[in-house]
């Protein structure tokens, strides 16, 4: 069971120093607001869409996948969440359902801030509040810079392209930790088109598929196939 306690403020391990999430923990802790600190395993739902909003969660270490769905039952995974990120905001804020599902994707650990508590600080906490605003501001857009980057291409595979090559930025070698279902859901297609898609580019030795990771060898013809 998570234990209340206050939010460290040195800074953890995996967290991007970022001024807006400090200024908010600073905040927090000035405010003695209770902040439940948890560890969950790979696969543990924080929140699903639709359920009401209980608060916000900090994510501290680890990644997630934010996804949403259809009235036909469609998913989309349009974002993946990284250590640093605050999650729920903006369905807190509006005082709304969870507007997405989030699902880690790795063992991670959070900090929960209640919706009232959080709501009490920026009523009461100018500073907290301008914080809070701040950082909705740079999860939308950030939101929609990422679904423009792998939407607006025309094909599957030029789509496929840039989220490998968006995967490839820190390694060429990408730990395979989503199926080809997930990955279809990220890039708006289906399962057996991005099975079909990945095993052309292993054919064409623009990447080598192992057991537990992708390796890109051909960054260049990547780079071709998302312009297309």
């Amino acid at each position: 069971m998570p234990s209340a306690q206050h939010v460290e403020l040195n800074e953890p391990a995996g967290v991007p120093a970022t001024g807006d999430l400090y200024s908010l923990l600073n905040a927090i802790h000035a405010s003695n607001i209770r902040n439940l600190n948890s560890f969950h395993g790979r696969g543990k739902v924080l929140f699903a869409e639709g359920e009401p909003a209980r608060g916000v969660y900090i994510l501290r270490t680890g990644s997630a996948t934010v996804s949403i769905s259809s009235s036909e039952g469609r998913i989309v995974i349009p974002r993946i969440a990284q250590a640093g990120d605050v999650l729920g905001l903006n369905s807190v804020l509006q005082s709304a359902p969870y507007d997405a599902t989030v699902r880690t994707i790795e063992p991670c650990r959070t900090d929960f801030i209640p919706r009232a508590e959080l709501l009490e600080l920026i009523e009461t906490s100018h500073a907290g509040a301008r914080v809070v605003l701040k950082l909705l501001s740079h999860e939308l857009t950030e939101l929609a810079k990422h679904t423009r980057s792998l939407l607006l291409p025309q094909t599957a595979s030029a789509r496929l392209a840039k989220l490998l090559l968006e995967w490839s930025r820190k390694s060429v070698r990408i730990e395979r930790v989503f199926t080809h279902e997930e990955i279809a859901q990220m890039i708006g297609s289906s399962r057996e088109t991005v099975t079909r898609l990945l095993a052309s580019m292993s054919r064409s030795k623009i990447i080598q598929i192992t057991p537990d990771s992708i390796v890109i060898h051909g960054g260049a013809a990547l780079e071709k196939m998302a312009l297309s």
